[in-house]
């Protein structure tokens, strides 16, 4: 299985030592990196998010024992500091920090009760009382006449009928109903978070920093005066939550003190990159220890104001690499297709514009974020004027010297199953006499190149100049069964090359390169 998060994610996991190299705890950093098409204000911007998430776990350095009859508690943890830097080739590229937890945590007392109580009656009285009298009356008559010659025949008959019927009736109902009910509850809750953390930023810089301290039974970030010696003041309220007055027993710091800390947190950016697109991170954290102890039947209790000081360090991270989105069997981002036309380019190569003055090298993405294509060729400081890539309306045309007969460019991708077959098509052909090889490394597995020769020029032939290759072909009964591909991030290091030593009359140019999936 995979976590779709570990393809965005950059992950240091740090020992934390003191000045003798004591290891005194870890500390766990990762960065997820997002592509973020920022629309505000109508328009279309290119950038970034990018969310650290870093967790400290620092164990206290006595043993903890069941039984313990002690007047001393030293030097456990007591205030824990992490400020994170961001460093970046331009500070402007950053606008803001997006959001970040914890913001302020500090330790609560809450108490709640409730009390409720119900009384209900009900009385009902009906009486009802009538009476009914209906009288009717029928009569009815029927008549029939007839011819039979000049003689008349038929009858005539009548009836008569009278019903007349009376009632009355008498209905009383009486009742009564009384209800009581009663319900009480009170209920008390003590909730102590025993350590409070603070935060603040520095919107010069987007650094952010985190205060993290014990609060309960002493707090040290409040109560911190020395009166110019070794031994800090408490108010006697806090010296009676460090001692039993009864037995005259000296009680423990908080538990977090007693056991260990371990905190973690959350921070996010928003970054429009500059050309380079690579920012580093830098973490500096400080931990204090804190002592109490029973001096003559009086507490006394000091903070160790020399910290153990920790520094981390990220490597540069490429927001377009991390940032990319891998290709998947089905949707919108099944393929990975890239025109070289002039708008689709991030950073537009530009060949030396004199000797000795290197190339700007190219960085190009997909529309859907799931390819990128780089310049990686290594141009020597005696580059020739002319040398490099360079845009045209319809393709990237690639320009050979004497001191620059090679040229190369990495595509970079990023795969999430292992079922799919991946074909990668490049557009391209020729210009001038002299062909060109095409040189694929896949992976970095410089021991199996594949090596093609571009010796047709566009459309010469009839020729649709359309280089396939098969990356992964899993169907087992065929002799061309193979697997280039490895889950995550995969690489094609492609490079350029005249085929004879006459660069001169050789060139080359390339439309549109895409990686699909069947």
């Amino acid at each position: 299985m995979i976590d779709a998060k570990d393809l965005y994610t950059y992950q240091i996991v740090e020992k934390l030592t003191n000045s003798d190299h004591t290891v005194i705890g870890t500390t766990i950093i990762s960065y997820e990196i997002r592509r973020y098409i920022d629309v505000r204000n109508l328009l279309d911007s290119f950038a970034y998010q990018i969310f650290c998430t870093q967790r400290i776990i620092i164990p206290c350095s006595s043993t903890y024992t069941p039984t313990l009859n002690t007047n001393a508690y030293l030097d456990y943890p007591a205030i824990v500091t992490n400020n994170i830097s961001f460093k970046s080739p331009s500070k402007k590229q950053v606008q803001w920090i997006v959001d970040y937890n914890p913001r302020t945590i500090n330790t609560s007392v809450s108490l709640t009760n409730s009390q409720g109580s119900q009384d209900d009656s009900s009385t009902t009285w009906q009486q009802s009382s009538g009476s009914t009298t209906s009288q009717s009356n029928t009569y009815g008559s029927s008549a029939n006449l007839g011819f039979w010659g000049s003689d008349i025949t038929g009858g005539i008959s009548s009836n008569s009928s009278n019903t007349t019927g009376n009632s009355a009736s008498t209905s009383v109902t009486n009742g009564t109903q009384t209800g009581i009910s009663s319900v009480s509850s009170a209920g008390d809750s003590f909730t102590v978070k025993e350590w409070a953390a603070y935060t603040f930023t520095d919107p010069t810089d987007a650094s952010i920093n985190w205060v993290w301290g014990q609060e309960y039974p002493w707090n040290v970030l409040l109560y911190r005066f020395d009166n110019g010696g070794d031994t800090i003041v408490l108010p006697s309220f806090v010296q009676e939550l460090m001692q039993d007055g009864s037995s005259g027993q000296l009680l423990p710091p908080s538990s977090l003190s007693q056991f260990g800390v371990d905190f973690s947190m959350k921070v996010g950016w928003l970054v429009q990159p500059t050309p380079e697109a690579t920012v580093h991170f830098e973490h500096e954290i400080n931990y204090y220890t804190a002592s109490h102890q029973l001096v003559a039947s009086t507490i006394s209790a000091s903070i160790n104001t020399t910290p153990t000081t920790c520094s981390v360090k990220t490597a540069a991270l490429n927001l377009c690499l991390y940032g990319l989105d891998p290709i998947t069997a089905s949707g919108n981002t099944q393929n990975a297709i890239i025109g070289f036309i002039p708008q689709q380019f991030l950073v537009a190569p530009v060949p030396a514009p004199a000797a000795g003055q290197a190339p700007t090298p190219f960085k190009i993405i997909s529309i859907n974020n799931n390819l990128l294509i780089e310049d990686s060729t290594q141009y020597s400081s005696s580059v020739d004027e002319g040398a490099g890539f360079t845009p045209s309306e319809t393709a990237l045309n690639a320009t050979f010297t004497q001191n620059c007969t090679t040229l190369s460019m990495t595509v970079n991708f990023k795969v999430i199953n292992t079922t799919s077959n991946y074909f990668l098509y490049m557009k391209h052909w020729m210009v001038g006499t002299v062909g060109v090889v095409v040189t694929i490394v896949v992976n970095n597995n410089i021991d199996n190149p594949i090596v093609k020769l571009v010796s047709a020029q566009e459309a010469e032939g009839g020729e649709n100049n359309l280089l396939t290759l098969s990356l992964r072909n899993l169907d087992f009964g065929s002799v061309d069964y193979h697997d280039y591909l490895q889950l995550g991030l995969n690489t094609l290091d492609i490079t350029l090359t005249p085929n004879t030593s006459d660069y001169q009359d050789c060139g080359y140019q390339i439309r549109a390169l895409s990686i699909e999936t069947m």
